[in-house]
């Protein structure tokens, strides 16, 4: 077995490196089904095994059977199906047993973003299985919760009761019964293995790709430690730290410029375990402002692209108050703040009566949808029930035939009576700063954590941190300076960093 593992600072072409490798291997005539390519997200598979597919053209989807997540290939070993793997169905139906409300925690969601205190419980829970340590050393290291120890072992003796009675499994199960095989009809081997994202690997998907390199012939693993950030979900960026093979540095960035690379340097360099990498920025200068009140940074997303980030969501809750304030249009984990529900009933309305367009029926749904009966539509006539899914509809004809009550000079947001007066009030404010609800918002709010992996010309980066972020922070500066830095190397052009006069969380990661 020779490993070679690939270290990408932010945007150097990590994947890109690998699937490069990919092709070369495939041009080589390396046979597609010896191949193991492992990426941290199903869509990253699946644009893997796409671009693999379009360079070579002889070749399909079932030519590449192991392009998977290690989840999807511990469920494909173990010959799973659906109906083995806990879903959101046996959650609640537990959470009735039990008396307490859970959701299913095998979606890797936003650091301490839990909705209920009994989500918390079984995050610790799966937390401890990942990190394949007991529960109770897993207990007294998340700190203070409600109901204490008694609360959470009353929990995971439920959900490994409940498992058991129907066995079932979760996520967490696969890869714990993937690593305890000794089988080579489930272990496969592999010419070639390549595993992206390793450093948010979690210990036992680490357990898992070393049983997996131990049946592999030419091994690559891509990674960057500095931006291991999911240390909260029990990932550690030490397990790539101590990995053994050749190591080679891609040193060219393609998206930082000069003065955020210079900063983001600075904030990493005073990470005290770390692989340490020289690499360059892009030929740009770049521009880097601080501020202490996020409003004079709002006076500049009249235009541009612009990613917003905070550490908690509930900063974020006021970041996006502030925005729909000012009439900006934008995203928050891929939402619009304007629903396409109700952008398809302004569009349909605005069509119909001062375009003089014929509409469809699910056009005609959707303005009906927002009417008032006996006010835009008379009674019978709400759902369009009876109405022809196929005939197109004009004004006169849903005067005469199909109930509506309103003259066509009304604007939308007189005729949809029936549309929360907050959302008019917002949408009226994005339509007067001439934000297009018809393209994708040029606004996207996210946690650091959701926006790993995303970049944007414009970043504004608040640097307050959480009461449980802050503890983590004095017990282990160096994981929030992770954090932070992932946060700064998303911006392709200008980076602003917002923080208070008091913000000691500030003075002591960025200086």
């Amino acid at each position: 077995m020779k490993t070679k593992i690939i270290l990408g600072p932010p945007g150097t072409g990590k994947t890109e490196y690998l699937l490069r490798q990919v092709e070369k291997e495939l041009a080589d005539g390396t046979d597609p089904r010896s191949i193991g390519y492992f990426a941290y997200t199903v869509k990253a598979a699946k644009e893997a095994k796409t671009r693999a597919i379009g360079k070579f053209k002889e070749l399909n989807e079932k030519d590449f059977l192991f392009f998977r997540t290690l989840h999807s290939l511990a469920f494909k070993q173990l010959n799973l199906s659906k109906d083995d793997v806990m879903g959101d169905a046996h959650y609640k139906e537990l959470s009735s047993l039990l008396g307490i409300k859970l959701t299913n925690t095998s979606r890797r969601t936003d650091s301490f973003g839990a909705s209920t205190q009994d989500d918390e419980c079984a995050k610790i829970i799966d937390m401890a299985r990942a990190r394949n340590i007991s529960l109770r050393e897993q207990f007294h290291e998340s700190g203070h919760i409600d109901g204490g120890w008694m609360k959470l072992k009353y929990i995971s003796d439920g959900i490994t009761k409940y498992k058991e009675e129907r066995k079932l499994c979760d996520f967490t199960d696969m890869i714990i019964k993937f690593n305890e095989e000794n089988s080579d009809e489930i272990i496969p081997k592999f010419d070639v293995l390549i595993i992206d994202e390793a450093q948010d690997l979690l210990p036992i998907q680490w357990k898992m790709v070393k049983i997996l390199m131990d049946n592999s012939d030419r091994v690559f693993v891509a990674g960057d430690d500095d931006q291991s950030i999911f240390k909260w979900a029990g990932a550690n960026a030490e397990d790539l730290i101590g990995l053994q093979g050749d190591r080679f540095i891609l040193d060219q960035s393609h998206r930082i410029p000069k003065v955020i690379h210079n900063a983001a340097t600075d904030l990493i360099e005073r990470v005290k375990n770390r692989i340490p990498k020289l690499w360059k920025a892009k030929d740009e200068q770049g521009d880097l402002k601080y501020h202490h009140m996020r409003e004079a940074v709002y006076q500049l997303m009249d235009t541009g692209e612009w990613l917003i980030m905070a550490r908690d969501n509930y900063t974020l809750e006021q970041i996006t108050e502030d925005l729909r304030q000012r009439g900006l249009y934008f995203s928050r984990f891929g939402t619009p703040s304007v629903s396409e529900k109700k952008l398809k009933a302004i569009n349909a309305w605005t069509d119909l009566t001062q375009r003089s367009k014929e509409l469809n029926l699910d056009e005609v749904r959707s303005i009906y949808h927002y009417l008032s009966v006996r006010v835009g539509v008379a009674y019978g006539h709400k759902t369009m029930s009876d109405a022809n899914p196929e005939a197109l509809y004009n004004y006169e004809k849903l005067v005469e035939h199909h109930g509506l009550l309103l003259s066509k000079d009304k604007l939308w947001h007189q005729a949809l009576d029936r549309m929360p007066m907050r959302e008019v009030v917002y949408i009226i404010a994005t339509l007067r700063r001439q934000q297009n609800l018809n393209r994708a918002p040029r606004i996207n709010v996210s946690t650091i954590h959701g926006a790993k992996g995303g970049e944007a010309d414009n970043v504004m980066l608040l640097t307050d941190l959480p009461r449980k972020a802050d503890e983590a922070y004095f017990a282990n500066a160096d994981d929030e300076r992770r954090v932070f830095y992932v946060g700064m190397t998303r911006a392709k052009k200008a980076l602003h960093i917002v923080h208070s006069q008091s913000d000691r969380e500030f003075r002591e990661v960025f200086h």
